[in-house]
């Protein structure tokens, strides 16, 4: 049995933007690589990305770093189809962390404090929150809910498996980047407003 290792969901199509949200550049480095880097610690085995739109534009972006790249052919049937696309090659691990592509802000600190509740506690899920909204990365023990993962659909992801086994999960309270992503212009605009320099990267 593998430790941990990392998924990270990065192949949905932008649709409410209009243009891949994964490649517009804040502070000069791109959301998807902003993404990863939280999950370059040692105390993490591998990081795969799931990849469907525009997937040769994201495996460039993310060249440079180490990780596994698994290919989506059914992205545009939700989220679901990546988790899935992902099984074959996480099923000996004994926790996986999965996460968007597009949550720029989460800190590597975070990830740290969520490997050492997963193996300080007997429970199986370990999702953080931030005033009382369930966030992402969320960490889960596979073995026990692979069978159920393999026959989610649409756009839910974890949350069904989440709600489900609910006394089976450690909430751990966070901060903001646990839900802040990039799905409309105003997201974008809001940013600025914070004063991150923003570039689109429309390609």
């Amino acid at each position: 049995m593998k430790d941990i290792c990392t998924v990270i969901l990065a192949s949905g199509s932008s649709r409410r933007l209009g243009f891949n949200k994964l490649l517009v550049k804040i502070d000069k480095k791109t959301v998807i690589e902003r993404s990863i880097e939280p999950f370059l610690t040692s105390l993490i085995d591998r990081i795969f990305i799931v990849v469907g739109f525009e997937k040769e534009r994201i495996i460039k972006a993310v060249e440079r770093y180490s990780v596994v790249i698994i290919e989506n052919p059914l992205y545009q049937k939700g989220m679901s189809e990546s988790i899935k696309a992902a099984l074959p090659f996480i099923k000996d691990y004994r926790g996986v962390f999965f996460q968007l592509g597009d949550r720029p802000f989460v800190d590597k600190t975070l990830i740290e404090e969520m490997i050492h509740v997963f193996k300080t506690h007997n429970k199986n899920i370990i999702v953080p929150v931030y005033r009382r909204q369930k966030g992402h990365p969320v960490l889960i023990r596979l073995a026990p809910y692979i069978k159920e993962i393999s026959n989610i659909k649409g756009d839910k992801g974890l949350r069904e498996i989440i709600d489900k086994y609910v006394e089976n999960v450690v909430f751990i309270e966070s901060h903001e980047g646990i839900i802040v992503g990039l799905d409309t212009e105003e997201d974008i605009e809001n940013l600025k407003k914070r004063g991150y320099e923003i570039e689109k990267n429309q390609g």
